[in-house]
């Protein structure tokens, strides 16, 4: 990577600093790209924004990569090495567990309908 710049001597020590800064950030951005095999299937984890999951060398989906694991997983006979593989998504993605026996809205939601009086319809005239 060539990089040009102008500087003073003053500047020197700040221009080589923010070059060893970039230097670095470009390495964490190559470590992060992923390509994951498995079975029949290709992850391609490349895009920011987008993944692409192949089966079969086609292509079966195309968008969120927590989703593209998700179909990984149930479309996959072993799935065991997929869950342990992207277990931090997973977790960071996991559905919250309420218990609602002992909520205090759930138990006022209770209350309100069941202080509800029902009324009988009227019939309509003809």
């Amino acid at each position: 990577m060539a990089v040009d710049a102008i500087v003073t001597r003053q500047n020197v020590l700040c221009a080589l600093m923010a070059y060893v800064l970039m230097a670095n950030v470009i390495n964490v951005i190559v470590k992060r790209m992923t390509i994951f095999k498995h079975e029949n299937f290709v992850l391609d984890l490349n895009a920011a924004h987008k993944s692409i999951l192949y089966k079969n060398n086609k292509l079966l989906f195309m968008g969120d990569g927590y989703k593209a694991i998700q179909i990984l997983i149930s479309q996959s006979t072993d799935s065991e090495p997929v869950k342990k593989k992207f277990k931090s998504q997973l977790q960071m993605r996991e559905k919250p567990k309420f218990d609602n026996a002992h909520d205090e809205i759930e138990r006022l939601r209770r209350e309100a309908q069941a202080a509800i009086v029902k009324t009988p319809e009227k019939k309509k005239r003809k």
